[in-house]
């Protein structure tokens, strides 16, 4: 499935001015291994639960701080830190950046977080990766 190259590397989650009033104030954009890595740990209404957090974040005028939200600076991007209620004993991270040309919230990863402390070093690598990924996808 992976191997798929008719499948598009970005999904999109909401679109700028869409949505319940008074709309989202950003375009969110999934990046396909994003959307699978989620799908790996997290069962259909933990998903919708993370969803739902980032169209959240969609919907500020600046995504990267949240009174309803709890996202951290990790870097160069940020992430969403939620664990417990729906979720269980799952420790959930949801790697994203802010791309201000698109108006974009981008999707890069998720996580099962299975430590204490910081973000585990690779997945701030990988996550890294991928923005330089994403910038070739969004800037041609």
């Amino acid at each position: 499935m992976a191997d798929d190259p008719t499948r598009k590397p970005v999904k999109i989650g909401v679109k700028e001015g869409e949505g319940p009033p008074p709309g989202y104030t950003w375009n969110v954009f999934i990046l396909t291994q994003a959307f699978e890595e989620a799908n790996d740990f997290l069962d259909a209404d933990q998903y919708h639960h993370m969803a739902n957090q980032v169209r959240d974040l969609a919907t500020h005028e600046d995504p990267t701080h949240s009174d309803t939200v709890d996202v951290r600076a990790v870097e160069d991007f940020h992430e969403i830190r939620d664990k417990g209620g729906i979720l269980g004993k799952i420790n959930a991270r949801v790697f994203f950046f802010v791309h201000k040309p698109s108006r974009g919230i981008i999707v890069l990863g998720a996580i099962k977080k299975e430590n204490d402390g910081p973000t585990p070093t690779g997945d701030r690598l990988r996550a890294r990766k991928t923005i330089i990924v994403t910038h070739w996808l969004f800037c041609g």
